[in-house]
């Protein structure tokens, strides 16, 4: 699964717990790189509505139970290397998979995975790694992704702001007032996108480059965002990810609910339900979930020490 020379130094420590991300150099072995790949040309699809409309194709829940991913999970050496760099045991929670279409998709515009995560409290560990499927060259083709250190600016208050929109437009609609999909669209995405933070956030941007193998970890609070695939070989770039969460991580069923009203409001659609299905209850243990019974184990992280 992971190939057998990949270690996790001091220094990717020290960076991991600075700036939030690191770059995982030669973690993934050539077959499961060519199992993600397999299944993320088979599964991915087309955008059916708003959500997702910067990627040519996107696919949620995307073998959240699959036996290659779980064996993953499950082996030692990868617990072990985690281990590391995270201070909390954490389990796997879902896949997804985003492609990019040469010259034309724009991807995710700078955002934080507040959809993703958005089943858990604010303050719950939470990350993900991002594994490109095939290679990544900022000089050239580009194509990856671009994030922001912590250290300069955390994006945790982007959970925050967002928490806040969905409150204001219902306040604002029994008021009256008519509001569109292009208003709620505004206030959610362009405070951090608008022109003044888009100039300093790509200025201060981290692009890096991707062999095969080769992935990204960051947790929840990494300003992160998509860069577009330009002229070149490559006529797509598919990226499968993985995101996992803390096993104390408590279900926010306020923040579930007020990730909702605006779907219902606009009538658009989110391609995945995981947030409504994973828990029910407001402080549930999401670990403890009915929903993981039968491959709890399996998709745990277990905590190895030196």
């Amino acid at each position: 699964m992971i190939n057998p020379d990949f270690s996790i130094s001091t220094e990717d420590v020290e960076h991991f717990k600075k700036h939030g991300f690191v770059k995982l150099r030669n973690i993934f072995s050539p077959d499961l790189i060519e199992h993600m790949r397999t299944l993320g040309t088979s599964q991915v699809t087309a955008p059916s509505d708003n959500y997702g409309k910067g990627f040519s194709r996107l696919k949620y829940d995307m073998c959240n139970d699959d036996p290659t991913i779980l064996k993953l999970t499950g082996e030692p050496a990868f617990a072990a290397a985690m281990s590391k760099l995270i201070d909390e045991e954490i389990f796997f929670t879902q896949g997804l998979g985003f492609e990019l279409e040469k010259n034309k998709s724009t991807g995710a515009p700078w955002h934080v995975g507040s959809q993703s995560f958005g089943y858990q409290r604010r303050e719950d560990f939470g990350c993900t790694i991002w594994t490109p499927l095939c290679e990544i060259n900022p000089a050239g083709q580009r194509g990856g992704m671009k994030y922001l250190s912590k250290e300069l600016l955390s994006g945790e208050f982007v959970y925050q702001q967002i928490n806040l929109v969905p409150e204001y437009l219902k306040h604002e609609i029994e008021a009256g007032r008519e509001l569109s999909w292009s208003d709620f669209s505004a206030m959610k995405n362009d405070i951090i996108n608008s022109p003044e933070m888009l100039s300093l956030l790509d200025h201060f941007a981290v692009e890096d480059s991707f062999q095969l193998g080769d992935a990204l970890l960051f947790d929840k609070y990494v300003l992160h965002g998509s860069v577009p695939l330009g002229e070149g070989p490559i006529p797509s770039r598919l990226a499968y990810v993985l995101r996992f969460s803390s096993t104390s991580a408590r279900y926010d069923k306020h923040r579930v609910e007020m990730l909702g009203y605006p779907r219902a409001v606009f009538n658009y659609t989110v391609p995945s339900n995981y947030n409504e299905t994973i828990a029910s209850e407001d402080g549930e243990l999401i670990y403890e979930s009915p929903y993981f019974d039968g491959s709890r184990e399996a998709r745990t992280l277990p905590r190895i020490s030196d």
